[in-house]
C-alpha cells in the first residue's frame, strides 16, 4: 500500500494566492491523501476563497498565532504518513507527489526528500529557471551543508516521514523564530537523519513585496534566530562523535554568536550583543575574528551608556 501524504498549507491573509496554490495541489497525478488548510486569523477574504472549494480541502480556523503554529496544528490533525508543508504562495508541478513519493519508497531509510525549485514574481513569470547554482544541493548527510547555511529556501520543497517529524520538537513558535522555524527544523532532522536530493524542478517559489523574508528586519532577527538553531542541534552534533564535525560546528556556532552581537548591536541590545561576542570568544579565544566582534561589541556598550 503506498504512504499517505497530507499535505499541509498555513494561509494568513492569502487572498492574492491561495486559490493558485490550491489549485497546483489538486492537480497532482498522485492525488494526496488529505489537504489540510489552517486559516491563521486571516481578516481578508480567504476564508471565502477556502470555502469555495467544498470538501476538497479540509480547512481549520485559529486565532493568528504564525506559520509555525499553523503548521504544528496541520501536523497534529493530519494523518498521512508523509507530510508537506507547503506555502500559500508556492506552486507545485503536477509530478511532485509522485516524484518525491517514489524516492522516498525508495531509500527507505531516509527521513525526508527535497527538490529543486524555480523562482517565479507575484503575477506567476518565471525569474529564475532553477536555485541549483545559488546552494549547496547534497543527498544524504546533509547537515555539514545545512550548517553552511540554509539551503532548502522554502518547506514546500521537503517531502518528510510523519516518524521523523514527530521525532522533533516540531516548528519552533517562538516569535524569535518566526520565518526561520522551517531552517531550524531542518536541522534538527539533518542532525539525526538523512535526506535525498531529488535534482528535478518540481516547486514554483513565489518571491514578492510582502514575504517576511524580505523585510529588513527579518534579515536582522535570522541571525538571532540562526544561533538559537544551532545552540538546539549541539547534543545531537557531539553524539554522532565526529571530531571534524564537531571542529566545524563550533565555527559556525562562534561565527553565528558573532553574527548574532553584531544583530542585536543593531536593534540597540547591546547587553545581549556583549554576552554573545563573550560567549564567542570564550569558546575562540585564539580567534581573531572573535576578539574583533568582542571588541566592537564592547565599544558599543560602552558608548550607549554614555550617550
Amino acid at each position: 500500500m503506498p504512504p499517505r501524504v497530507s499535505i499541509i498549507i498555513p494561509a494568513y491573509n492569502a487572498e492574492a494566492f491561495i486559490a493558485a496554490t490550491l489549485d497546483s495541489v489538486l492537480a497532482q497525478t498522485v492525488s494526496p491523501a488529505e489537504i489540510i488548510v489552517i486559516n491563521d486569523g486571516s481578516t481578508d477574504t480567504t476564508p471565502e476563497l477556502l470555502s469555495a472549494y467544498g470538501s476538497r480541502i479540509q480547512v481549520f480556523h485559529q486565532q493568528n498565532a504564525g506559520q509555525a503554529a499553523a503548521r504544528n496544528t496541520g501536523a497534529r490533525l493530519s494523518r498521512g504518513d508523509l507530510l508537506l508543508f507547503l506555502d500559500s504562495d508556492d506552486l507545485l508541478d503536477p509530478d511532485f507527489l509522485a516524484q518525491q513519493g517514489a524516492l522516498l519508497t525508495r531509500f527507505d531509510g531516509a527521513d525526508a526528500v527535497y527538490c529543486d525549485h524555480r523562482t517565479i514574481d507575484e503575477t506567476g513569470q518565471i525569474t529564475a529557471t532553477t536555485g541549483a547554482l545559488g546552494y549547496p544541493r547534497p543527498s544524504g548527510d546533509i547537515l555539514r551543508a545545512l550548517l553552511h547555511g540554509p539551503c532548502i529556501v522554502t518547506p514546500g520543497l521537503v517531502l518528510l516521514r510523519r516518524a521523523a517529524f514527530e521525532a522533533t520538537c516540531g516548528f519552533n513558535q517562538t516569535t524569535a523564530m518566526r520565518g526561520y522555524e522551517d531552517d531550524a527544523l531542518w536541522l534538527e532532522m539533518a542532525a539525526r537523519g538523512y535526506f535525498i536530493y531529488n535534482p528535478h524542478t518540481l516547486l514554483s517559489y513565489r518571491r514578492h513585496a510582502a514575504q517576511a523574508t524580505r523585510q529588513s528586519a527579518y534579515q536582522l532577527k535570522a541571525g538571532l534566530a540562526r544561533l538559537t538553531a544551532l545552540q538546539a542541534i549541539a547534543a545531537a552534533v557531539t553524539a554522532r562523535a565526529q571530531p571534524e564535525l564537531q571542529h566545524f560546528y563550533q565555527t559556525r556556532l562562534r561565527d553565528s554568536r558573532l553574527s548574532a552581537a553584531w544583530a542585536n548591536g543593531q536593534l540597540g541590545n547591546h547587553a545581549a550583543a556583549l554576552h554573545a561576542a563573550c560567549a564567542a570568544l570564550a569558546d575562540h579565544p585564539a580567534s581573531a575574528q572573535a576578539w574583533r566582534g568582542f571588541g566592537h561589541a564592547l565599544f558599543r556598550a560602552i558608548s550607549s551608556r554614555g550617550s
